[in-house]
């Protein structure tokens, strides 16, 4: 069962191959960054709105976390 701010079950990271684990992560990373700019910009956001950004930014960082594991324990190198 995939918790909730996971974005890839473990059993999906063990089978991907390395070059897929490096695009994945290069996009998790550009995706947070972009959302962290997006609600850097958008201050005057209604709490709602910043609020989701936040969970969606934790689900790609949470996500990086995960694929950088998955690169570790198999020692790959990105």
């Amino acid at each position: 069962m995939v918790a909730m701010n996971e974005m890839y079950p473990p059993s999906d990271l063990a089978s991907m191959d390395p070059l897929v684990l490096m695009k994945n992560l290069d996009h998790v990373r550009m995706t947070s960054r972009r959302l962290s700019y997006i609600l850097q910009q958008q201050v005057h956001l209604y709490t709602p709105e910043a609020n989701q950004l936040r969970d969606q930014i934790d689900r790609y960082v949470e996500a990086e976390r995960q694929i950088e594991g998955e690169m570790a324990r198999r020692r790959i190198r990105a």
